[in-house]
């Protein structure tokens, strides 16, 4: 697991850095503003997002978590080329990362981090295809 400071991006406020994801030497990281600092982690790292009002909880393989300020919406739009998929109002799970679900109904996933975790009846359909597809 790698989480790394990047005191170099330091240099503009914190509200001016938007949530990207970076490509270095083949890896994907993802840059996350936290309070006085900006924060990589790789995508592959991520389990899944937790969105809570305009807040996003970030958990970890190794069961650690991020706290971010910004909506699960502004990830949503940028992890969703990454097998990332919003199976939920408040939940965004990488599917990589999927360890079991519902296989007759998709009322829920189990990932890997045995989290479980509810799909919300309008992204089922959602969930299927992909679940289909991989």
């Amino acid at each position: 697991m790698e989480i790394q400071h990047l005191p170099y991006l330091l240099q503009s406020p914190l509200t001016a850095i938007s949530i990207k994801i970076v490509s270095l030497l083949g890896r994907k990281y993802l840059l996350v503003p936290d309070r006085a600092k900006i924060r990589s982690v790789l995508t592959k790292d991520i389990v899944r997002l937790e969105g809570i009002k305009n807040y996003t909880i970030l958990h970890l393989r190794n069961g650690d978590t991020m706290f971010s300020s910004r909506t699960l919406k502004v990830y949503d739009e940028i992890l969703q080329q990454s097998n990332f998929l919003r199976i939920h109002k408040a939940h965004l799970i990488n599917m990589k990362c999927l360890r079991n679900y519902d296989k007759s109904q998709h009322q829920y996933t189990v990932m890997q981090s045995r989290d479980v975790i509810n799909i919300s009846r309008r992204k089922r359909k959602d969930f299927q295809e992909r679940t289909t597809v991989e």
